[in-house]
């Protein structure tokens, strides 16, 4: 009664949220799917590396991301970006699969003279189509917030490749706008204070960075962009994204990149990019509030980041001139020496574009002072004057790597040598060359280098990624985007530096530029590899997989029959039906609950087979299958289904007995109990007895029921020999008479671990006492005892799931993996064919 109760409430509270009725003021499109299918909502906090997400979490400043990891058991990753490691290369990979779709942020084609720029509609529209060309977007189906592609969402917001809103603003009437503007108040009023705050905390930045000899024109217009990115685009995002949610969109990617701004600015580690990470906190612990209440999907939440950032020192301030004058210097005096380049004549190199840099500054420019600023960005792409001056070098540097095409072919020999005459006039440290099979060579001050062999040389032995950074790095020599020379801001164990003015840089290949990071739940199904962190081409995979789209299968481990474990992990669960508190019915979502703690063996009650209220699923054999085990299932009664106790396991087991329970009274309100007995082989000619139920409402009756339990047909019985587990739903207490009876005959577990205060499992939230009891032999030892509540757990059942770790007689071999992916598999034909024999011969009857 007070579960269904507590149903009801929440069903009535969805009722009341914003974004139930907004729906119905908007005519949006809403998902097909059940409300158990599973969706999959990504949010990508732009920049912030690994290292700085812990500083982040350990200072206070991501409190939500900190209660992910400890309370909701998050599973934290390093994520390794790719190369470039910049955000249109890992979206590129992450959103299509293709591996360094671009070799920069900003780079030259020479069969069409086209300078990209990622940030540009144009260029992240024409490598979009050529991508979509190879696979399909990750994305279909859902929506694409704030990315430089749009992943082949439905519906794209803010994206570099297709901007806009166009389409969602037509939907609102003049209706739908006041509603939306009643309903969104508070956060208009809030939107409006950060917005002041913001502006506020920016003028103060703005004049610190005058002092210290900065311009004011472009302090000025780092106010606007400050306002913009780090408030009021993030509040847009959260907006549509919660209505995405409440429609049930498949997939949900949304992109904060107000850290990543600020930390191009002020440096990554700066007291600035880290205040901007707490607003981006708080809308992440918004949406995942939003998802928590989603009445048209299960979702899952992913946080990651695509990069990091380095500290670096701008190449323009320590030189006194940007990298585009040194190199036309370089190639002008090469032409002059070569006979037949200076023939064909070199104009003006005005192609170059960072950050801020222009394509080449006046003179003025160049003899500016080192702390003046620079000049206005250059165009994305080439102007019929640039094209006319046919320029006989083109350096596209944004980032810590600038890549430098000439306009006459090189050959092997030529490239070395300006590479040598580069690193000596411009001072940079690392000068990459393309050079047979596939490889690369890094020519620096102290020697040249191939790569991937000499990784260790030139990326430093600690590198986090060291073997398949320096293999990307080789392939991205070879890119047909990429440059005839890479020149590199970046080398182990010297000051970064970037092209552009910036203080923060990213794309190169420095350990913390490519180190992010990606916080997933347990269960998230990941591919096997070969390395424990993960890039963007895995998440992908796992992606797929949760969105039901992939065709590879989750591999888990086959427990054998022939070790005995150290450490037997055996749980009690009590899924009620499997009808969630939000009011859905899934079975997925029990075997998620599950999966997160790996157990051998689990004894299940209050399971349907083929029930109409269950869609007539059979629930012990679809947890089953979810999980890669075996089961018995037992039904305790028949009416429109089958409905009782199962019992499953990664190892062997058959099936001792099986039986109703005693009655008292034939009644409608006396629901018939019973019990089910099987014998689980760990090897080594070692077998537990494991017998489940779920016990009786009425006190006298649950005496009786316990008696029968303790009596010569079960526990009472020859074959029934330690070690033994009896566990379920007893519906009593530990001052109950049924508890005492039992205890004279074997041990409360969650009574015999040290320093242990036993928890409750029904309600928790409301009870003051616990009725679901795992009662073990005395020869078992008890090493660990879970009872977690996070809000999937929360949520899945009336019931919190007892897991509990136990040693048998003392013996070793085998610890359990903890947070294994979800199997696909069938379940074991033993489990199977008891249960549809049971559940035939019951129909006849």
């Amino acid at each position: 009664m007070i579960a269904r109760l507590a149903v009801s409430m929440r069903r009535l509270r969805r009722r009341f949220t914003r974004s139930y009725w907004e729906l119905r003021l908007m005519p949006l499109s809403k998902s097909e799917g059940t409300s158990s299918s599973r969706g999959l909502i990504m949010i990508q906090i732009d920049g912030l590396s690994h290292p700085q997400m812990r500083r982040a979490v350990r200072e206070g400043h991501m409190p939500f991301l900190e209660k992910l990891i400890e309370k909701e058991n998050y599973e934290e990753y390093s994520h390794y970006s790719g190369l470039p490691s910049a955000t249109p290369g890992v979206q590129g990979e992450l959103f299509y699969g293709v591996k360094s779709c671009v070799p920069a942020f900003h780079f030259y084609d020479r069969k069409t003279s086209q300078m990209f720029t990622m940030y540009d509609a144009k260029s992240a529209s024409e490598i979009e189509k050529q991508m979509a060309r190879e696979n399909r977007g990750l994305l279909e189906e859902g929506s694409s917030y704030s990315n430089i592609f749009s992943g082949g969402a439905k519906e794209s917001h803010f994206c570099c490749a297709t901007f806009g809103w166009q389409g969602f603003f037509k939907l609102l009437n003049p209706m739908s706008w006041t509603a939306l503007f009643i309903f969104h108040l508070d956060i208009l009023i809030k939107t409006l204070f950060l917005l002041v705050i913001e502006l506020g905390l920016s003028i103060v930045d703005c004049i610190r960075g005058m002092l210290k000899g900065q311009y004011f024109f472009y302090e000025a217009q780092f106010i606007l962009t400050r306002v913009f990115i780090c408030v009021l685009l993030r509040e847009l995002i959260v907006l549509g994204a919660r209505i995405d949610i409440a429609r049930g969109l498949p997939v949900i990617h949304v992109n904060f990149f107000g850290y990543d701004e600020q930390s191009h600015r002020r440096g990554p580690s700066s007291a600035f990019a880290h205040w901007c990470l707490r607003g981006i906190d708080a809308a992440v612990a918004q949406l995942w509030r939003e998802a928590r209440l989603a009445d048209r999907r299960e979702y899952d939440i992913w946080i990651y980041s695509d990069h990091g950032q380095e500290d670096t020192a701008p190449y323009h301030k320590l030189h006194h001139e940007n990298i585009q004058d040194v190199l036309d210097g370089i190639f002008s005096k090469a032409a002059a020496q070569n006979p037949a380049r200076a023939r064909m004549g070199h104009g003006p190199s005005c192609c170059y574009a960072g950050r801020y840099y222009p394509a080449r500054p006046s003179r003025g420019e160049r003899d500016a002072p080192r702390n003046s600023p620079a000049p206005a960005p250059a165009p994305a792409s080439h102007t019929a004057e640039t094209e006319t001056q046919t320029p006989d070098v083109i350096a596209a540097g944004m980032g810590p790597l600038c890549h430098v095409y000439s306009k006459i072919p090189l050959g092997h020999d030529e490239r070395i040598k300006l590479a040598h005459d580069i690193l000596v006039k411009a001072e940079v440290p690392l000068v990459l060359i393309p050079d047979e099979g596939r490889n690369a060579l890094a020519i620096t001050a102290s020697g040249t280098y191939n790569l991937p062999r000499d990784a260790s040389d030139v990326l430093g032995h600690d590198h986090p990624f060291l073997e398949e950074a320096a293999h990307d790095l080789a392939e991205l020599c070879h890119h047909p985007y990429s440059g005839d020379l890479i020149l590199s801001g970046w080398l182990a164990n010297r000051k970064p530096i970037t092209f552009p003015i910036e203080n923060g840089s990213h794309a190169g290949i420095g350990a913390e530029e490519t180190h992010g990071f990606a916080l997933l739940p347990q269960d998230t199904p990941l591919p096997e590899r070969s390395r424990e962190y993960l890039r963007p081409s895995i998440l992908r995979e796992a992606a797929l997989r949760v969105l039901g789209r992939s065709e590879s299968v989750v591999s888990r481990e086959t427990r054998q029959a022939d070790v005995v474990p150290k450490t037997l992990r055996v749980a009690c669960y009590n899924v009620h039906g499997c009808l969630g508190m939000d009011g859905k019915r899934s079975t997925d979502r029990i075997a998620r609950v599950i999966a997160r703690y790996s157990p051998d063996a689990i004894a299940l009650q209050e399971l349907d087979a083929g029930c109409k209220r269950s869609q007539e699923i059979h629930q012990a054999e679809a947890i089953a299958e979810r999980l890669r085990m075996t089961f018995q299932f037992y039904p305790s009664f028949c009416l429109n289904g089958h409905y009782g106790n199962g019992i499953l396991s990664h190892y062997p087991m058959r099936q001792v007995k099986v039986g109703g329970l005693p009655q008292l009274y034939k009644r409608k309100e006396f629901e018939p109990r019973g019990a089910l007995w099987v014998e689980l082989d760990l090897g080594g000619g070692t077998q537990v007895q494991i017998i489940t139920t779920h016990l009786s409402l009425w006190p006298q009756e649950r005496l009786l029921q316990t008696e029968a339990l303790l009596g010569p047909e079960w526990l009472g019985s020859p074959l029934c020999k330690p070690p033994v587990i009896l566990c379920g739903d007893f519906n009593s207490s530990p001052a109950s008479q049924v508890y005492k009876r039992i205890t004279t005959r074997l041990q409360d577990a969650q009574m015999l671990l040290e320093f242990h205060r036993p928890y409750g499992t029904w309600l928790r939230s409301y009870s003051f006492t616990r009725i679901d009891h795992m009662f073990i032999s005395p020869d078992i030892k008890v090493t660990r005892i879970v009872v977690p509540s996070t809000e999937l757990d929360k949520v899945a059942s009336d019931h919190f799931p007892l897991f509990i770790d136990l040693v048998v007689s003392g013996r070793a071999a085998r610890v359990p993996e903890h947070g294994q992916a979800l199997g696909a598999a069938k379940a074991g034909s033993a489990g199977k064919e008891f249960s549809e024999g049971f559940v035939n011969k019951s129909e006849q009857e």
